[in-house]
């Protein structure tokens, strides 16, 4: 399954431990279950069981029977550790235990090539051409924070012609503090295609131009994230001048992969949505000619999201190499929370409209109605009254995943829907669970159960 698909799939740039306390984000409900050894011990059994499952899905013939008995060895040593587990109590009830148990659960091969430098690569059948960094201290075995980047314009007055990423690297973040442990993927954008201008999905042609921008982007990085370890809590975006507009646009299709983003050359995006990037770190950096940009997309980001926004007086002329120790300083330390208990989706585009643990199943389409009748979900999880409540407009049906740090699944939660209430058990699911982190490739993905739902009618 390609990286853009498994998005649109599961989709709305993993907490390690509690999650961070952004926009409302809640601490694991229970304290862990098993000792750190057990954890440890589940973890391993379960890494060598999706290695060996992913083997079984690529093999044909004789080999697939090979590894049809390979992977059912591990499963039941995994099972087996589980169900030991499982004396200490429930283990799927425990977020604590799920996210040490998941944590860097896909197993990765040390590179056999020399790290520490900028490498090209090419995915072949649609000749997408990217370039990426592991840093000397690169280890398999370790997540590492990762800046996905979207190189600017080569001149300032330049439209669809692009830095070349080498030179770019070179000028943003090469012998940076940063590239001594962190992975970089910088992508290359086609001549000739524009990044900023937010499409018109009414006119010919937008929807294809708008898949090859996220393709150049998304689908290069997905080689990277499924080739390398990259900590899926620490994906910073980093947007470059003629690529600001896109990266804010891009973050509130996938406002659940980035840990943050930094915008180098901001621009306004007034025809855009900006109610999906609630609880997003973004640093906006400021010089005179960008001002008046600056202050409007921060006031529309903190009208959004208070105090989640920085202003960075750049320190020297474009791309602003002088201001990467204040990048750095600015990024430590934030990493994305995937179980906040307040998410808002406005869309942007029809099909990309989940976020987080929500998900807009059915909606009116962005083309047909009113600006203020466009799809909006807004959900609030209150672990402490066992409720969530569940604001629409424009929306048949929606769905919600949920683990026991949103509401105790041992016990009736109630949704209140439009100030309708109504009052579900759910069992959870352990499959459940497991498809939905294998098919997105995050680890963090920890929601046992699934609520859909129609919005009842006025």
């Amino acid at each position: 399954m390609s990286f853009l698909l498994s998005l649109a799939l599961t989709f709305s740039v993993v907490p390690q431990g509690s999650p961070t306390a952004q926009d409302g984000a809640q601490a694991s409900a229970k304290a862990p279950l098993l000792a750190v050894t057990e954890q440890a011990s589940l973890r391993d059994k379960l890494a060598k069981f999706l290695a060996d499952d992913a083997v079984y899905v690529r093999s044909t013939g004789k080999e697939r029977d090979k590894a049809s008995r390979s992977r059912d060895k591990s499963k039941e040593a995994f099972d087996d550790e589980w169900k030991k587990g499982e004396k200490k109590g429930n283990l799927i009830a425990s977020t604590a235990d799920l996210r040490a148990v998941f944590e860097n659960c896909f197993l990765l091969k040390q590179p056999s090539f020399s790290v520490g430098q900028l490498r090209k690569d090419v995915i072949k059948e649609e000749q997408l051409e990217y370039h990426f960094f592991l840093p000397k201290t690169y280890k398999a075995t370790t997540p590492h924070r990762t800046v996905l980047v979207v190189p600017g314009s080569a001149t300032a007055d330049g439209v669809g012609t692009w830095a070349k990423a080498i030179e770019y690297f070179t000028a943003t973040w090469e012998k940076s503090p940063t590239a001594n442990d962190s992975i970089f993927h910088v992508c290359s954008v086609p001549t000739g295609l524009e990044l900023d201008p937010i499409p018109d999905y009414s006119r010919t042609g937008a929807d294809e131009e708008e898949k090859r921008r996220n393709t150049a982007v998304f689908k290069t990085f997905g080689e990277v994230m499924f080739g390398y370890n990259v900590d899926r809590a620490r994906v910073f975006l980093d947007c470059g001048r003629s690529a600001c507009g896109y990266g804010v646009r891009l973050m509130t299709l996938f406002p659940d992969r980035f840990a943050g983003a930094i915008l180098r050359a901001p621009t306004q995006v007034d025809d855009l949505r900006l109610g999906s990037l609630a609880g997003i770190p973004v640093l906006l950096l400021r010089t005179a000619a960008s001002a008046a940009a600056v202050d409007a997309l921060k006031q529309r980001l903190d009208e959004v999201s208070p105090n989640t926004t920085t202003v960075l007086e750049a320190a020297d002329e474009y791309p602003h190499r002088g201001s990467t120790p204040a990048i750095e300083e600015w990024m430590k330390g934030k990493k994305r929370n995937m179980v906040p208990s307040k998410i808002v989706l406005e869309p942007n585009h029809d099909i990309f409209n989940r976020a987080y643990w929500a998900d807009i199943d059915v909606a009116d389409s962005l083309l047909t109605v009113q600006p203020d009748k466009k799809p909006r979900l807004e959900v609030v999880a209150d672990r402490a009254a066992n409720r969530i409540t569940v604001k629409t407009v424009g929306v048949e049906r929606f769905s919600l995943y949920l683990n026991d740090d949103l509401v105790d699944l041992d016990k009736e939660f109630t949704v209140v829907i439009n100030d309708k209430a109504v009052t579900e058990k759910k069992v959870r699911s352990f499959r459940g669970l497991l498809d939905r982190v294998i098919v997105r490739n995050d680890w963090d993905y920890l929601f046992p159960v699934q609520f859909s739902t129609a919005v009842p009618k006025q």
